[in-house]
């Protein structure tokens, strides 16, 4: 257990309260999990000596066996908020096979509580001894123009018909900015602490990348079953922070909790009504398990099922009128769980799936015709559908090694979540809901389970031990995410500079595109190019010393290069025709697409803008260099009907222009396709009905398709990062553009 301690722990621009248990950054509270914030603790107490992974284990899970990956886990936590790297540690040093070292230099701060005589008696008090803040603060407050009209075509379909993208309306803005400097001597007084934690001043966001991963529930009890209210205002769970399960209600960010359920049985697994007024839930408060139904207040609180039997796991049907539910009430064996239907009062119960081994967990599917359930026949556990009848079962998503549970429909019906159990710690997936293009969205060390969909799709609620005790989170419906950039305007088509520390993009946030570069955690924004006309679809060269981008600067489109720095903007082979799409070679060359002659087909030329050459005679755009040079990838119209439909595909051809075969054979069009590094496979985008795209990857030969991404928008120009560990994308996920980051391993 770790001792008390009323010290401040200063370290660069970070304070560590330890009384309190709050780190600070430049006065403002970073956000850390308890476990990870107590794993700092210990090192900082211990600062400039080894703390073994033994004593760190023993002291921030006192009373609880867990493994080495949740200290890593902590310890990985800890560099991300504080900006280190274990390669070059300024904050925490790993000792190889022993533990760790905090390594920074401290400035510590008593903060003593005790009896201090007065007259007529004692009080408590709180004295620092002496401790001095400096801080500076700017504040930008932005006005906007009414958005404009949504754009007809996604950037993705824009592109590759050689539009400009989705430059918006020139936004007016008014800035206001104001530095205040303080410095505070501060020597024994009484509250004092209160008044330095409570009546500051947050600064302004850093600009930085954000985490799409954050946690709602930090109690020390189990915290369970998240479910989103069908506005996306509420979430209910349950959790036994009060003694026994009960059923909770809070907003979706994790505030005002508000417990629904109050006596001595359990209360569970609450689900919402479509239209949010009653909650279902179940009860023992009868003698077992039984379905009861309440009002979202909490009220009114009555019981739909009455049987001997276990009745749990209810679900509504789209319409509200039934409700499908789990029982044993027809069963001797009572482990024999079957899925059963009836009426949303309780009455006219029917047995839709019967099978002697367990079929339990059903989810009505939001257009009410089919039901998602969970059953062991085939010796593990399985994800199945059926009709609302109950006929017509089949596995989703067979395999005979792995155990599956806990489906949950998106809203929109396009995707299914659900629980894998991996290498015995259960992870979510997210699937199509015909059972296609599994992606992983958990992977760690930790058990993950109970997805919950928000409304509109782009976010998953789940319940999770990573924190030494069951939690409640938020992420990316793709998993942890990393927001690079947050601004009303609309950021688009990503490309990493070859070093990796650098991402280019654009932006319409100074009104027109413009070329923009950033460091790839987000911050040290710089603005590149300012011209009165539309700059996009910035490429790094292979030396990282210059970019190549898309202007509109002369009348029409024109391939520009300039310095890293933004300086020396100059044209590249000038021409009456548009020219758009430039992606360097390993050996420094350009690809583009123009109709100088034409029709749009793809070129290169050298950077100097001569030896100009034309690859492909038939039409073509978004072309993309294979990394050892020899090959091109790029789009085109597929030359028959593929599900009824003249698709754009992805094609591979040699460089010379030879050899084009189609990679992709998708209903939908497919666009803007990206190397990874090591040549073996291509990321790239399918866009559905015009509504939606995602992030796919498919290896050389055609085969191995995967999904990277499944949000409910628009997910457009992915891009490896050098090493090929992580993909940037745009995603209007949130309401418009902005520059996305992903794990891949």
């Amino acid at each position: 257990m770790i001792p008390r301690d009323n010290h401040l722990y200063e370290f660069e621009p970070f304070v560590l309260d330890a009384g309190s248990r709050i780190l600070l950054k430049d006065g403002a509270t970073v956000r850390l999990t308890p476990k990870a914030l107590e794993t700092l603790l210990v090192l900082v107490q211990n600062a400039t000596q080894v703390v073994e992974k033994e004593q760190l284990l023993k002291e921030v899970w006192p009373d609880s066996f867990v493994e080495e990956g949740s200290l890593s886990f902590n310890i990985h936590e800890l560099r991300k908020v504080l900006g280190d790297d274990s390669s070059e540690p300024r904050y925490i040093e790993t000792i190889p096979k022993r533990g760790y070292r905090f390594v920074a230099p401290l400035k510590v701060s008593v903060v003593n509580t005790g009896q201090i005589g007065l007259t007529g008696g004692e009080v408590d008090a709180t004295i620092i001894e002496k401790h001095t803040f400096a801080r500076v603060i700017s504040n930008e407050d932005e006005g906007t123009d009414a958005p404009a009209a949504a754009a007809q075509l996604s950037p993705n379909a824009a592109e590759a018909l050689a539009l400009p993208g989705v430059a918006g309306q020139p936004k007016k803005r008014t800035r206001r900015a104001a530095a205040v400097v303080a410095a505070l001597l501060l020597v024994g007084a009484i509250g004092i602490v209160f008044y330095l934690y409570r009546a500051r001043v947050s600064p302004a966001p850093a600009l930085r990348g954000k985490t799409t991963l954050v946690r709602l529930t930090t109690s020390n009890a189990v915290d369970n079953a998240p479910v989103w209210s069908p506005d996306g205002s509420k979430i209910a769970f349950w959790s036994t922070r009060d003694g026994k399960s009960e059923i909770y209600l809070m907003d979706a960010n994790g505030s005002n909790v508000n417990r629904l359920t109050n006596n001595l049985s359990e209360d569970d697994n609450p689900r919402w009504s479509p239209d949010g007024r009653k909650i279902l839930f179940d009860s023992d408060r009868d003698g077992n398990k039984e379905i009861y139904v309440m009002d979202a207040d909490g009220g009114n609180q009555t019981r739909l099922t009455r049987n001997n039997a276990v009745d749990v796991t209810a679900s509504w049907s789209p319409d509200g009128n039934k409700i499908a539910f789990t029982s044993t009430r027809d069963n001797t064996n009572p482990y024999n769980h079957d899925i059963y239907v009836m009426n949303a009062d309780g009455s006219n119960v029917k047995r839709i799936v019967d099978d002697p081994e367990y079929d339990a967990e059903p989810k009505w599917s939001p257009d009410g015709r089919k039901i998602l359930f969970v059953t062991a026949r085939n010796g593990n556990f399985d994800v199945y559908e059926s009709n609302e009848d109950g006929t017509g079962q089949r596995n989703l998503i067979a395999d005979k090694d792995q155990s599956d549970g806990s489906p949950a429909w998106s809203l929109d019906g396009r995707n299914i979540a659900f629980v894998r159990n991996i290498e015995g710690k259960d992870q979510i997936h997210v699937m199509n809901s015909d059972g296609g293009n599994l992606v992983r969205v958990t992977n760690n060390s930790a058990h993950n389970r109970a997805p919950s969909f928000s409304p509109d799709a782009s976010k998953l609620a789940f319940q999770t031990d990573r924190d030494g005790n069951w939690e409640i989170y938020v992420m990316s419906v793709d998993g942890e995410l990393v927001q690079l950039t947050e601004d009303p305007a609309d950021d688009l088509t990503p490309d990493w500079a070859p070093d990796g520390t650098k991402i280019a993009f654009s932006s319409n946030r100074a009104g027109m595109q413009c070329i923009y570069s950033m460091n790839a955690d987000g911050s040290s924004l710089k603005q590149l190019t300012n011209s009165r006309a539309d700059d996009t679809e910035p490429a790094w060269s292979p030396d990282g010393k210059r970019i190549a981008f898309t202007s509109s600067r002369d009348g029409n489109k024109e391939i520009y290069l300039m310095n890293s720095d933004g300086s020396n903007q100059t044209s590249v082979a000038a021409d009456p025709g548009a020219d758009n799409s430039p992606r360097w070679s390993p050996e420094g060359r350009i690809l583009f697409i123009s109709n100088r002659d034409g029709r749009g087909d793809i070129y290169v030329v050298d950077a100097d803008g001569s030896n100009i050459s034309r690859l492909t005679q038939a039409g073509a755009g978004q072309p993309a260099w294979s990394p050892d040079e020899r090959k091109i990838a790029f789009v085109r119209t597929s030359p028959e009907k593929i599900g009824g439909h003249f698709a754009l595909q992805i094609y591979v051809m040699d460089a010379g222009g030879s050899n084009v075969r189609m990679l992709t054979a998708s209903p939908n069009s497919t666009f803007v396709p990206c190397w990874s590094p090591d040549g073996a496979t291509i990321a790239f985008v399918i866009e559905t009905l015009g509504a939606w795209s995602n992030v796919f990857q498919i290896s050389l030969d055609g085969g191995s398709l995967r999904r990277l991404t499944a949000g409910p928008k628009f997910d457009g120009r992915p891009a490896y990062s050098p090493d090929g560990s992580k993909l940037a994308f745009h995603s209007n996920r949130d309401g418009n553009y902005e520059i996305y980051v992903m794990n891949l391993r």
